[in-house]
C-alpha cells in the first residue's frame, strides 16, 4: 500500500486550480436563492401534495452535495491522476563505500544515553545512525565489516539496503569473539574490499571508541599509505568521551553481558581511551578527514557531513510506464450526477 501511495502523482496538477471556482459557484447560488423565485398560482394549496416529509426535510441539502463532488471528481479526472509503474536501472553512482565498525567490549558503554530510564549503548546509538546514513546514499554500493582484534566482514558491497540493515542489527560485541582493538586489521579488510572495483569515489569509513590493545607488530599508517595509492579515501571517527563511564560489562564465556543473579545486566565505572593521534593521521594521509562524536546528535551530524561531502552523479537508465486512472474519477463524476438527477427530480423536486 505504501508503494501505491509513493508511486501515485497527477499528471497536470495545474488544472486543480478549478477548486476555487467552487465556493464562488456557492456563493453566486446562494445569492440567486436570496432573489426573487418564480412562482405559480393556484387557488388553494390544500389540493398539493407534501412534497417532503419531515425526514427529507433534513437531507435537503443532498442534492447539492452531490453536485459539488461530481465537479470535484471532474476536476480530478482533468488533473489526470496516474500510477508510475516505471523501471529504474542503476548502472553506476561512482561511489562505492565500506562502513567498519568497531565491536570491542568498550562498545557496551553508556555515557551516549539520554536519560538513566532509557539506557542505550555506543553500539546501539551507531547502529541507529547507520540505517539513516544507508538509506540516504540510496544508489551506492555499500559494504559492512566489523572489527575488535580481528576484522569480520558483515556484508560485501551491495546495492540492496534491505539486506544491510538485516546484517546490521546482526552487529554485538563478541560477534568477533576477542573483545580487544585492532585499527590496523579493520583498515586491511576494509581496503581489499575496495582496492579491486573500478569506482570514481572509494570510501571507507572507520568508527571506533578506543586504541589498538593489544599493540599491534605494524602501525595502521601502514595501511593508511597503502590505500592512498589505491586512491581510497578513509573518513576516521572517535566516537563517545575520554573519561569515566557508566558500561555494561562482557561475559566471554557467553559472549553476551555479564548479567547478575537476577538477570539484570551488571553496571560498572569505566574509561576508555581513544587513540584521536593515530584516526587523526590515517584520516590526513588519504585526504579524508577525523571526526569526534560525544553523543548520537553529533554522530549523525558527522554522517550526514560525510554524505554531504561525497556526493557524485548516477548512471541511471528509467524505462518510463504510467497507468491513467482519470477514468475512475470520471465514472464516479458521472455517477454522481446521475445520483442527484433522480433525486432532484423524484423526493427532492422543487416546484418552481
Amino acid at each position: 500500500m505504501n508503494n501505491w501511495f509513493e508511486n501515485f502523482l497527477f499528471g497536470e496538477p495545474a488544472w486543480a486550480v478549478l477548486l476555487i471556482l467552487l465556493p464562488l459557484l456557492a456563493l453566486v447560488r446562494k445569492k440567486r436563492g436570496n432573489g426573487i423565485r418564480p412562482a405559480i398560482r393556484f387557488a388553494t394549496i390544500s389540493q398539493l401534495p407534501n412534497t417532503f416529509s419531515q425526514k427529507t426535510k433534513k437531507w435537503i441539502w443532498l442534492p447539492s452535495l452531490l453536485r459539488t463532488l461530481a465537479l470535484i471528481c471532474m476536476i480530478a479526472a482533468l488533473c489526470r491522476p496516474q500510477l508510475d509503474k516505471s523501471t529504474r536501472t542503476v548502472f553506476s553512482s561512482g561511489v562505492d563505500v565500506v562502513l567498519a565498525v568497531d565491536l570491542s567490549a568498550s562498545m557496551l558503554a553508556l555515557d551516549m544515553s539520554e536519560t538513566r530510564s532509557q539506557e542505550v549503548t555506543r553500539l546501539d546509538v551507531v547502529k541507529e545512525v547507520l540505517k539513516d546514513f544507508i538509506d540516504k546514499r540510496k544508489h551506492d554500493r555499500i559494504g559492512l565489516v566489523a572489527f575488535s582484534v580481528a576484522p569480520y566482514l558483515v556484508s560485501a558491497l551491495t546495492l540492496d539496503k534491505e539486506h544491510l540493515h538485516k546484517n546490521l542489527e546482526r552487529l554485538r560485541v563478541g560477534l568477533t569473539h576477542e573483545t580487544g582493538t585492532n585499527l590496523g586489521s579493520a583498515l586491511a579488510e576494509g581496503i581489499n574490499r575496495l582496492r579491486p572495483l573500478q569506482s570514481k569515489s572509494k570510501i571507507l569509513i572507520l568508527l571506533t571508541d578506543g586504541k589498538d590493545e593489544p599493540t599491534p607488530p605494524h602501525s595502521p599508517l601502514i595501511f593508511a599509505h597503502g590505500a592512498k595509492e589505491d586512491g581510497i579515501k578513509i573518513y576516521t571517527i572517535a566516537i563517545g568521551t575520554n573519561t569515566q563511564t557508566r558500561t555494561y560489562l562482557f561475559d566471554p564465556s557467553t559472549r553476551d553481558l555479564l548479567r547478575a543473579q537476577n538477570g539484570l545486566p551488571i553496571v560498572r565505572m569505566a574509561q576508555y581511551p581513544v587513540d584521536e593521534d593515530i584516526l587523526s593521521n590515517i584520516a590526513k594521509t588519504t585526504g579524508g578527514a577525523f571526526f569526534q562524536a560525544r553523543d548520537e546528535s553529533s554522530l549523525r551530524l558527522i554522517y550526514e557531513e560525510i554524505d554531504r561531502l561525497e556526493k557524485t552523479d548516477v548512471e541511471m537508465q528509467v524505462n518510463a510506464l504510467f497507468d491513467d486512472l482519470y477514468l475512475w474519477p470520471l465514472g464516479a463524476a458521472i455517477l454522481l450526477l446521475i445520483l442527484e438527477f433522480i433525486l432532484s427530480r423524484t423526493i427532492y423536486l422543487r416546484i418552481p
